[in-house]
């Protein structure tokens, strides 16, 4: 049987004997005795509810322990709640019954049973409730115990499953992106070597970003904005004048965060999902200072005939990445022709 409140030391110490004393005074009302409270304290039938209060308590609790071993969890049906009810009122009942039978029988040593049998079943009585009561505690804490149980692991896997999202979305190295970057190396190894270095260059800076980052739950904007100039860099090796980036209000980037490799990701698949030429170039504005605490990168609609799964999917994974840390959603629109993908600027708590 899971600890739960009515197998705490303390409470199986104080509540039996606080109750008791309350049907001591139930007791006394019901039998228009209260008078007697002036004459003592403390009586022999303050003790005996007190007894009663321990030993009903007690009884209920084993007959639940039994009962919740055996059906285990079946507990919640209804007939074997029913039949839970049913017990504790028998076995409370009986209990009251034998342990007043034998106060009035050895303590009072009253001879006739009719002396006492008015009180006897007004006490079973009041005890046999009063045990069906115990019971129903106990079902209210377990079945509540239940529900939030089951609350918090429907949680856990939420976590682990955005948890997991987050650890794709950061440590993914796009495989097309390394490929590209290759093809277009071995063109300026041939004819420029200067130029061919300095792509190495930021090629290594673009992987090393994502390496030194994939750790990292968020990372400063104005690391996101270098990480891109490096990608945008690249990919005007291959689209000289058909590319190029416009970053606003970059001045406005302190104390703003933002999921790892964010902005880089976005570009990549902007650019990858796009019919560029000379006479469609790729412009693209960042700004960091958009409505609503949103970094927002737009560009000229000019989307590819067949758009690559794996662009939907990176997509996917960002707006599940970004729901692990905020509530506000990442938001893709078109209007008059333009693309505007909006990301929420993060909020870290200092106090945390």
């Amino acid at each position: 049987m899971k600890k739960n409140l009515l197998n705490q030391p303390l409470f199986r110490l104080l509540v039996p004997s606080v109750y008791g004393i309350m049907m001591y005074f139930l007791i006394l009302l019901i039998n228009n005795s209260l008078g007697q409270l002036s004459e003592t304290v403390l009586t022999n039938e303050l003790l005996l509810c007190i007894v009663l209060a321990y030993m009903v308590a007690e009884s209920v609790r084993l007959l639940i322990v039994i009962f919740e071993r055996r059906v285990q969890e079946n507990l919640r049906k209804t007939v074997n709640i029913i039949y839970l009810f049913v017990g504790s009122l028998v076995i409370g009942s009986v209990v009251t019954y034998l342990i007043v039978y034998g106060y009035y029988r050895e303590i009072e040593e009253a001879e006739y049973f009719s002396t006492f049998s008015s009180i006897l079943y007004k006490i079973t009585t009041i005890y046999g409730i009063n045990a069906m009561f115990y019971t129903l505690f106990f079902l209210s804490i377990h079945l509540l115990s239940i529900k939030n149980e089951s609350e918090l692991k429907k949680e856990d896997l939420k976590r682990q499953n955005l948890e997991h999202q987050l650890e794709i979305f950061n440590n993914e190295i796009n495989p097309d992106l390394l490929f590209q970057s290759l093809e277009t190396l071995i063109s300026l190894v041939h004819h420029n070597l200067n130029s061919a270095e300095d792509f190495v260059d930021r090629l290594a800076l673009v992987y090393r970003y994502i390496l030194d980052n994939r750790k990292k739950e968020v990372v400063a904007l104005e690391d996101e904005l270098r990480a891109a100039k490096n990608l945008v860099y690249l990919f005007k090796e291959k689209f000289p004048d058909q590319v190029t980036l416009t970053i606003k209000n970059e001045v406005q980037t302190s104390s703003k965060y933002l999921v790892p490799n964010t902005i880089p990701m976005v570009l990549d698949c902007m650019i990858n999902g796009s019919i560029i030429s000379p006479w469609q170039p790729m412009n693209i504005i960042i700004d960091c200072a958009g409505e609503d605490d949103y970094v927002v990168v737009q560009h000229k609609g000019n989307d590819k005939l067949s758009n690559n799964k794996y662009i939907k999917n990176r997509f996917q994974n960002l707006h599940e990445t970004f729901a692990f840390f905020t509530d506000k959603p990442v938001i893709q629109i078109k209007a008059y022709g333009d693309v505007f993908i909006k990301m929420p600027i993060l909020e870290i708590n200092d106090n945390l």
